[in-house]
């Protein structure tokens, strides 16, 4: 569930520990009501009893979206108490909520009455937001026997056709198909919410994923990440940030989002056994993989087991950058392990050249760059001064990664396919122009299902204008036609 900031009126989302009796204190995001009345900010209790409920299930970008979320709903009911006084009919306030969300709140005159001054956020932005202040309404009918905002209704005939067409495609792509039983669905095709967000969404049959371009990728690394003052006649390497250049690698040639190489430790990479000049890449789940050859015993030396979560209390006294707040936060992704006991995905270097060049800048890295001594085990440090020896950060990276593009000529943007992210496009785009079957490519990317690529195997354009061509030079010569029939002379 991902929100866009909003501008709050009545309330605050803060990061914020909460301490608890009998139990380990634990960090999560909290919503602030504000009274307006100089008071002091009011945490709503309730939803730190729903966040905390549902445990280390849910991300930290979950607990700040529901937050956001519930948050928007205190805004509007502030903002409209007086319409909603005389008649307060929950449902119909959670749909005047939806209304708000969908269209807005400022009139064609530029002016809104509510003082929220709501621009109108998409069908599927407003369907989330509606459905994480549904879900806590339910949770709080169960807990404490309030009435439900958003209390379920007979479905329509069309409705339950809606919900059938939407069980066969699961149905179709799911895993475990076999064990779906259309007989214990029938109840839940007969109710739906009273309130949802009908305004029909157009659909479009997708867009090609804007790459970064392939062709550019050596200017990138030897000219876009070239460090200042140094002297052209020495070999690129010694001229250029071998960190950046090294996670951009992992991007362009590993497939790799943006975050996960902040999650590698200098023990993650090895020479590939199959391949002695190319790296083996291990990306380890920050929680749940496997701790690392160094979790010894302090007094018999013997190897410990655990994960790494575990590893990182007892032997760094850190948290995994999943569950830190700020700079040093990094997500995850839920993809596809390669090793569900070690809980590791392997990193497929394509073209299998980008393994090479990595190894080669890794060992240049580690003698040159990483120190043994830092207080943590990731492979990417900072080098300023102030911060020297720290995990590398995604915010850090993302500034050096747009100079560099800005070096090379090009305009920084996700729709030019510039940033990051738009590395992992063109991986997986080049597997796509390949010929590469399409499961081949889903392990590659490391997608849990199959489904999730189709954004790389839109065709351009272009693409889509050569085949035509190619089609139609076939048909030109096994079908007797003739375009200048339509011409002048008819």
């Amino acid at each position: 569930m991902t929100l866009r900031r909003e501008v709050a009126r009545y309330h605050t989302v803060v990061h914020t520990l909460v301490r608890r009796t009998g139990r380990s204190d634990i960090r999560i995001y909290v919503l602030y009501v504000l009274t307006g009345e100089g008071g002091a900010p009011q945490a709503m209790q309730q939803l730190v009893e729903y966040v905390i409920e549902h445990g280390r299930t849910r991300s930290l970008a979950w607990q700040r979206d529901l937050a956001r979320a519930v948050g928007l709903l205190v805004d509007f009911l502030h903002a409209n108490v007086a319409l909603f006084r005389s008649d307060p009919n929950r449902p119909q306030v959670l749909a005047a909520f939806g209304d708000a969300l969908v269209s807005g709140t400022i009139d064609l005159g530029g002016s809104d009455p509510s003082g929220l001054y709501w621009e109108p956020k998409s069908v599927s932005r407003a369907k989330v937001i509606l459905n994480a202040v549904t879900a806590f309404s339910d949770w709080l009918v169960n807990r404490y026997d309030t009435t439900a905002l958003n209390p379920w209704r007979s479905a329509a005939v069309a409705e339950q056709i809606a919900y059938w067409r939407r069980f066969e495609k699961r149905g179709t792509h799911a895993l475990l198909s076999h064990t779906m039983n259309r007989s214990d669905h029938v109840g839940a095709a007969k109710r739906v919410r009273t309130v949802q967000i009908l305004r029909k969404t157009a659909v479009a049959h997708g867009s090609p994923p804007k790459t970064f371009p392939g062709t550019a990728m050596v200017d990138l690394i030897t000219k876009g990440f070239a460090l200042p003052g140094k002297d052209l006649a020495l070999p690129w390497y010694e001229r250029i940030n071998v960190r950046d250049a090294m996670i951009t690698i992992l991007l362009h040639g590993g497939g790799l989002r943006q975050s996960e190489p902040f999650h590698l430790y200098v023990t993650d990479v090895a020479v590939d056994p199959l391949a002695p000049n190319r790296a083996m890449v291990r990306l380890f789940h920050p929680e749940q993989g496997v701790a690392p050859p160094d979790f010894l015993d302090p007094m018999t030396k013997k190897r410990l087991h655990g994960d790494r979560e575990i590893y990182l209390r007892t032997k760094w006294q850190l948290e995994p950058r999943t569950l830190l707040h700020g700079r040093f936060h990094a997500g995850w992704k839920d993809l596809q392990l390669t090793d569900q006991s070690e809980k590791y995905a392997l990193v497929h270097w394509f073209p299998g050249f980008w393994g090479e060049v990595f190894l080669f800048l890794f060992r240049i890295y580690i003698t040159q760059n990483r120190s043994r001594r830092y207080a943590h085990p990731y492979l990417f440090v900072s080098h300023k001064d102030t911060v020297a020896g720290d995990p590398y950060t995604i915010d850090s990276f993302r500034q050096a990664h747009a100079k560099a593009v800005r070096r090379i000529g090009f305009a920084v943007g996700k729709d030019l396919g510039t940033t990051p992210h738009g590395h992992r496009h063109a991986y997986g785009q080049s597997l796509v122009s390949a010929g590469i079957d399409q499961k081949v490519v889903q392990y590659a990317l490391h997608h849990k299902a199959i489904e999730s690529q189709a954004p790389y195997t839109v065709p351009a354009p272009g693409a889509i204008d050569s085949v035509l061509g190619v089609a139609e030079s076939r048909l030109r010569q096994s079908v007797s036609w003739n375009h200048e029939a339509f011409g002048e002379n008819d």
